[in-house]
């Protein structure tokens, strides 16, 4: 009885922390997705200061399409921890 406890209670904290995982990975992806330039910006500053206009604008759309795939990655890694748990305390 009480490894079974030990087990749901682990279970449900690898569930809360897969879920705070998954909103940080949708809310990375969310500010790519509305501001891919600011992102570009802050996360590949040294980069961005030594190409030319056009490679430039090349990354910032590559930076859109990160953003909508750690969206819907975190969305489905979400749906899966809440949807697909086989232990629920």
């Amino acid at each position: 009885m009480k490894a079974e406890l030990i087990a749901l209670s682990l279970v449900a904290k690898l569930m809360a922390a897969s879920l705070l995982m998954s909103t940080v990975a949708m809310a990375l992806g969310a500010f790519a997705v509305v501001s891919p330039r600011r992102a570009a910006e802050i996360w590949a500053s040294q980069r961005l200061q030594n190409i030319t206009p056009e490679r430039k604008d090349s990354i910032i759309r590559w930076y859109r399409v990160l953003g909508v795939f750690l969206f819907l990655g975190g969305m489905l890694v979400a749906v899966e921890g809440v949807m697909f748990s086989e232990y629920r305390p």
